[in-house]
């Protein structure tokens, strides 16, 4: 998990080249504009980069990443990639999962606290956790406005 962290330390790093951005947003990836505020969509074109780069140092596509379970140490699904969380410097810090059951909750978990995992004969790529499902129901909910804190 350490080398994982790294990787996406140094993918996400390249955020901070990309060129001006454009008007458009996407809600698949956010990043609180300052401390304290709520998390706001960024730019397509940065959005593009982050899911790209995140997704290379999982060792996925990006629509493999798009397309991520969350799985247990069991191989249990515990809920699907819904959102990308940057630090103010353009960092990929946590991946909100949707978890599975009623609600569709989200909770946000550290990017330390997620792997990449191969499932089948090695052509599903998903993300793993060793948190249990009681872990992350016990998790508080995550939302823009919760990003901030």
């Amino acid at each position: 998990m350490l080398r994982n962290t790294l990787m996406i330390s140094l993918a996400a790093s390249g955020l901070l080249a990309v060129a001006a951005c454009s008007d458009n947003t996407d809600d698949d990836v956010v990043q609180p504009p300052v401390a304290g505020a709520a998390a706001e969509p960024v730019s397509e074109q940065r959005a593009e980069t982050a899911q790209t780069s995140a997704a290379l140092a999982f060792g996925m596509t990006r629509q493999q990443l798009e397309d991520a379970d969350l799985m247990s140490a069991q191989m249990t699904d515990l809920g699907d990639v819904d959102t990308l969380v940057l630090d103010a410097s353009g960092q990929l810090t946590h991946v909100v999962i949707e978890l599975e059951g009623p609600g569709d909750r989200k909770v946000a978990l550290p990017i330390a606290d997620v792997s990449s995992v191969a499932r089948g004969n090695g052509d599903i790529k998903d993300l793993s956790t060793t948190l249990t499902a009681s872990e992350l129901a016990a998790m508080p909910q995550w939302t823009r406005e919760s990003a901030a804190r």
